[in-house]
């Protein structure tokens, strides 16, 4: 069985997590670094930082919530975000921005 994408797989992440959960990871989407193909880090407000993995069709992160097998946490959410951001808004507005 081939692997899902990348993009199909935080398309799914976002679609699965509670609408709190994802209002709640707009305010870490300033605070994202990739680290490497398939890993993050998220920054809080307090400095505290959580390692995000794409593991296989997985996602995981290092914080208490995910954890404690919670579900989806804030960090994972706005990686999606991020991540989803970064392979169709840009690439879309940059086309967009040679046309004008």
């Amino acid at each position: 069985m081939k692997e899902k994408s990348t993009k199909a797989i935080l398309a799914r992440v976002l679609n699965e997590t509670p609408l709190f959960i994802r209002k709640r990871a707009s305010a870490y989407l300033q605070n994202i670094r990739k680290v490497s193909e398939n890993e993050w880090l998220v920054w809080s407000d307090k400095g505290n930082g959580y390692r995000i993995r794409l593991e296989g069709e997985q996602v995981a992160c290092s914080c208490p919530y995910f954890k404690q097998e919670k579900g989806n946490c804030k960090h994972i959410c706005a990686v999606a975000a991020y991540e989803l951001t970064e392979l169709d808004v840009k690439p879309w507005l940059k086309k967009l921005g040679e046309k004008l």
